[in-house]
């Protein structure tokens, strides 16, 4: 496998970044971003461009595209920057990619995404899964996380919150579909569903991620 991973520096593609570079089935890794992982290894080729204007990859000799990428609202600034940081810049790196000849893509989606639903987070991220999907990969993965749970660089307090709420209400068996989901089992989620290639289309929902990643992990 030759993966491009687009958001190697967030939580969910750092550890995917770290799980791809220790494996032995791995052969190479492009990252494609505005900055730099800051990690040399000869198995890394880093991309660092503006993604917005990014015309091509066919420089990129990759076999699977991994999309773990995004940011927040107050990152973000308006629900408008947000919408073209989560869905625009994905959408225009997947173009490119099937463009260079990429057949497979693993997207990091989130968990009851509906572009019908109230909330703007929630058919922002639909809008992104259409997206996808109109692409035509031969093989797509959408992974569905509830709450992230990892060491991210930057604090989110109500993440944290939800992170602590989650895991009392998953302890219950309750909502089980909304328990917090640790960060690097979704990468590595991600990874395992696309060599399982157990269809040209894929969804797997939040309580699926645990089981699918131990597959992975103790591979």
């Amino acid at each position: 496998m030759r993966a491009l991973i687009l958001g190697s520096t967030g939580l969910v593609g750092n550890e995917l970044f770290h799980l791809l570079l220790s494996d032995n089935e791995v052969t190479h890794i492009y990252t494609v971003g505005r900055r730099s992982t800051g990690f040399s290894h000869e198995k890394v080729s880093e991309l660092v461009v503006d993604l917005e204007q990014l015309t091509s990859l066919k420089e990129v000799n990759a076999d699977v595209l991994f999309i773990a990428f995004g940011t927040t609202i107050k990152n973000a600034g308006s629900q408008e920057n947000q919408e073209r940081i989560d869905v625009d810049i994905p959408t225009h790196i997947m173009k490119l990619a099937k463009e260079a000849g990429i057949k497979s893509c693993a997207l990091v989606s989130s968990v009851g995404v509906s572009e019908k639903s109230p909330f703007f987070y929630s058919r922002m991220k639909a809008r992104l899964d259409r997206n996808a999907k109109e692409i035509g990969f031969d093989q797509l993965v959408l992974v569905k996380p509830s709450v992230l749970d990892g060491d991210r660089k930057e604090k989110r307090a109500g993440e944290k919150f939800s992170i602590a709420l989650g895991n009392l209400i998953g302890k219950t068996g309750l909502i089980n579909a909304y328990k917090p989901v640790k960060a690097k089992f979704v990468a590595a989620t991600m990874i395992q569903a696309i060599k399982e290639h157990a269809s040209n289309y894929r969804e797997i929902a939040s309580s699926e991620i645990p089981a699918i990643a131990q597959n992975y992990l103790k591979s």
